[in-house]
């Protein structure tokens, strides 16, 4: 817009001192920009638990930008949408690893201080305003008559993009003021317009009522009519999970975008489609807005930890299946894989680069991803090489002890700052697990995991009892505990653990494994065998053998069968290597982590002989990267 084309965005009229420590004064400041950043130089220090109260003078540009994570304007069917997003000067955090902290904002995620806001927003009258914050004056903005209205239900047989409908009549010079309040928030963000439209729910947390609404533009309202009831179920979902859910209301906003403010997300998009996104948005609330974390240093500690949260709560709601509609075409319908919600969401964006070693350690400034200002190149492991880490967590400690550990983090440090070695220190001393060799290895390094099942030996003649030997290597850097089951001839599975150090994971009747390998037998158990611990890293104890007596001969033998660990090749994860061997329907697709995919399709060569040979077309590869072919 031709705002943003001149450079306009927030502008500094005037900062003046109105308070020291609680009393009037009026002195002078000295103002130097570098930058997104403005240093006020006072007169004298203040001094600890002093104070001072600012009084800024500010003008803000709204504008169509191209810029994500700035305020804007734009037309939505004929009227001008307003998203009120970083759109005020924002004190920087004075925090005990940086003290002022001060890194430029360059167009990514900002870091901001908590505080209290009582904010008062004018619109035209026939404008719809939410906002962070409790809205304390309803009856002067949003009568329940007015309410009645606009209520989502009204519109569910609206046609999609169609022309909205006028509730409010436009009456040139009439303005309304809508007025908020919100604690212990690090940011105060609000959306307008007049074509919204309300749906409600509420989602009970530890005993109380938290507030869900969805607000949609009227044209496409046939779309979101269960927004407010699913945000609903991502509230409970992850306060159950992972803590609760400190705030009174959360809304999501159909606002052409999908980005994060305290108890307000921008989103688009419909449903089902609109599900992920909703969840990841929605799970922000939990470590961006009440923990805090400082995303322009580590973005992980955020983008990274909600990218986990999106596939866990997804899981939990909907089932490990990404929700689509149902195919029109009798082809689709027929050849279209579906999406596992792990592997989309989380593991594919970081194994398509780790099997290239192709990633990026951890614990790297935000700034100093490639593509950083965006969300491609290495700047994506900030989301999903994180999401991976965590889940690999969740494959060491076992499910019951992960979850404790990750909603003590929370409740830790909820507002309160945190940094990597924060959490990694939270984790470790409430599970009193040496996990440093974990940390190290995901976090400090771009070591990767690969292990193989490097041979099966019966020692024994076939008899009441067989004794086998398995032989596991390691074959990458990173090492991990492991996993493993053996598939007897008479379809009996046994599950065995490998301890790489002195912890023991608790895994009888793992519900982790049940729940991953197709057991669908609730009652029945499967206890889990844990074998003596495989010590060893680099060139140190490549390879450990396990003895195993069984009754019947084995048929496989499989690394992992709660496909969890980042195993960055799993042809070798089994005894008996994995093809799947099918039609290509050339329909695009995730690739299969857990198979070579062998591939064939009619084929018709022309040429100036025979005119027309009529044959069939190979195709092979792992990964889209690895044991790549293509036979005509």
């Amino acid at each position: 817009g031709r705002y943003e084309a001149q450079g306009f965005g927030t502008e500094i009229n005037a900062i003046s001192v109105k308070k020291i420590n609680g009393f009037p004064t009026e002195i002078s400041v000295e103002l130097m920009q570098d930058n997104t950043i403005l240093k006020v130089l006072l007169q004298e220090a203040i001094l600890p638990n002093g104070s001072i109260t600012f009084q800024i003078t500010f003008k803000t540009y709204f504008d169509d930008a191209d810029m994500r994570r700035r305020m804007k304007m734009f037309n939505s069917f004929g009227n001008k949408h307003y998203d009120g997003v970083h759109w005020y000067p924002r004190m920087c955090v004075y925090d005990r690893k940086f003290g002022w902290e001060t890194d430029q904002h360059l167009g990514k995620e900002f870091y901001g201080d908590y505080g209290t806001y009582e904010v008062q927003l004018t619109f035209p009258h026939h404008y719809i305003v939410d906002a962070t914050g409790t809205l304390m004056n309803p009856e002067d903005v949003m009568p329940a008559s007015l309410r009645e209205k606009l209520d989502i239900k009204n519109f569910e047989d609206k046609e999609w993009d169609s022309e909205p409908s006028v509730i409010i009549e436009k009456i040139a010079g009439e303005k309304k003021t809508w007025k908020y309040f919100a604690m212990n928030v690090h940011d105060f963000a609000f959306t307008a317009d007049p074509t919204y439209r309300i749906g409600e729910s509420a989602a009970m947390v530890n005993g109380r009522l938290v507030h869900c609404v969805a607000l949609v533009q009227e044209p496409h309202a046939a779309g979101w009519q269960n927004a407010s009831d699913y945000t609903k179920k991502i509230i409970e979902t992850l306060s159950g999970d992972f803590g609760e859910y400190i705030y009174p209301k959360i809304i999501v906003a159909d606002a052409r975008d999908g980005m994060e403010y305290p108890m307000l997300t921008l989103d688009g998009g419909f449903d089902p489609y609109y599900r992920d996104l909703l969840i990841h948005e929605v799970g922000h609330q939990w470590f961006f807005a009440m923990v805090g974390n400082n995303e322009t240093y580590r973005a992980s500690l955020d983008e990274g930890f909600t990218q986990f949260l999106t596939a866990w709560c997804y899981n939990r709601i909907d089932g490990d299946v990404r929700i689509v509609y149902p195919e029109e075409s009798k082809y689709k319908k027929k050849y279209r894989d579906p999406e596992d919600i792990h592997f989309t969401e989380v593991y594919y964006g970081y194994l398509s680069d780790a099997i290239r070693h192709n990633d990026k350690q951890l614990n790297t400034h935000s700034d100093d991803f490639n593509s950083a200002t965006g969300h491609g190149g290495g700047y994506r492991h900030v989301y999903y090489k994180t999401a991976t880490m965590l889940y690999n967590l969740q494959y060491v400690l076992g499910d019951e002890l992960f979850l404790a550990a990750m909603k003590n983090y929370v409740h830790e440090w909820r507002i309160c700052h945190p940094y990597f070695e924060d959490f990694r220190n939270s984790i470790i001393n409430y599970t009193h697990v040496d996990l440093n060799w974990f940390f190290d290895q995901w976090l400090e390094t771009t070591k990767t995991i690969d292990y193989a099942v490097a041979d099966v030996k019966p020692q024994s003649k076939p008899e009441a009892e067989r004794s086998y030997t398995i032989t596991f290597k390691r074959k990458g850097e990173m090492q991990m505990p492991l996993d493993f089951s053996v598939v007897l001839d008479n379809g009996e599975t046994l599950f065995y653990h490998i301890p790489n150090t002195w912890f023991e994971k608790k895994s009888d009747a793992s519900t982790e494994i049940l729940n991953q390998t197709g057991i669908t037998d609730p009652l029945k158990q499967y206890p889990v065998t844990v074998l003596p611990k495989w010590t060893g890293w680099g060139s140190l104890n490549e390879t450990y053998t396990a003895t195993i007596t069984v009754n019947v001969e084995i048929k496989n033998v499989i690394i992992d069968p709660s496909n969890r660990l980042a195993d960055i090749n799993k042809l070798d994860n089994r005894w008996k290597c994995p093809i799947a061997f099918e039609y290509d329907s050339r329909l695009a697709s995730y690739p299969d982590w857990n198979h070579y995919e062998l591939k064939w399709r009619p084929n018709i060569r022309l040429n100036t002989i025979d005119i027309a040979k009529v044959g069939a077309a190979f195709n092979g590869n792992y990964m889209n990267n690895k044991h790549v072919f293509e036979l005509f």
